[in-house]
């Protein structure tokens, strides 16, 4: 099966453990079909300046014509077996367009072992944020 035709909802990405480890962690990638071009997510657990646990990455998209307004962030805290044990829905605000490349943070509420991160929904607009 080619993976522009996966469902979205089969394209998240687990994140190892990280907390209270002190290992560095490097970036997931995880890579969907969008408007008409690929949405790619790069992303790591990490912490803010606090200490707290956040999601911080990229949102990077490649070709279409059209933008994406408000998509929705889905993180899932994950027990050592995979199991969900928490969701969180939260935003990248603003305009992504085609060949954009958009950083952002989400807060862990519940922090956990690891994570997957996706891209939920999103509203369909024109470039420019029409």
């Amino acid at each position: 099966m080619r993976a522009a035709s996966r469902p979205l909802a089969a394209l998240f990405l687990a994140c190892t453990p990280w907390l209270g480890s002190g290992i560095a962690f490097s970036a997931e990638r995880v890579t969907i079909p969008g408007n008409s071009g690929t949405i790619t997510l790069e992303w790591e657990a990490t912490q803010d300046r606090k200490g707290r646990p956040i999601i911080a990455g990229r949102m990077i998209t490649y070709g279409g014509m059209s933008g994406y307004c408000i998509p929705r962030l889905l993180v899932e805290t994950l027990d050592a077996q995979g199991q969900v044990t928490a969701q969180n829905m939260g935003f990248i605000p603003g305009f992504v367009g085609g060949f954009d490349n958009v950083y952002f943070e989400q807060i862990v509420r519940a922090p956990g072992p690891a994570y997957r991160v996706s891209i939920a929904s999103w509203d369909k607009c024109g470039s420019g944020g029409q």
